[in-house]
């Protein structure tokens, strides 16, 4: 019989099975030694890419009544169906203010 060595668990087992960052980065650290993951996965991530759509809706909202208030914006963007970044139905003017901030610094105000 060939010794064969074991595969790797998928992320979600090893997660489980570990219970701490250090033991699951040296849980990491022992397969890319072995040769199971490729030494990239040890890298910093990348940050996200931002989306312009949700500041370029609010800014369009405003450019189109410059005294519209935070909560009709946000009652506006309930009637289109829009989502907040967090994925609820339910806006808020905070993070109505926020969005009209990063389509300020987008220059699309």
């Amino acid at each position: 019989m060939i010794w064969r060595p074991k595969r790797p668990k998928l992320a979600v087992e090893l997660k489980e099975q570990l219970s701490s960052q250090s033991r699951l980065l040296r849980a990491v650290k022992a397969y890319v030694a072995d040769g199971f993951l490729p030494a990239e996965v040890l890298g910093r991530a990348g940050r996200r890419e931002t989306d312009d759509r949700l500041p370029a809706i609010v800014a369009a909202i405003k450019g189109a009544d410059p005294e519209i208030t935070l909560q009709a914006i946000c009652d506006r963007l309930e009637s289109m169906r829009e989502r907040t970044p967090r994925g609820r139905t339910s806006w808020q003017p905070s993070s109505v203010r926020m969005l009209l901030e990063r389509a300020e610094r987008l220059s699309l105000l």
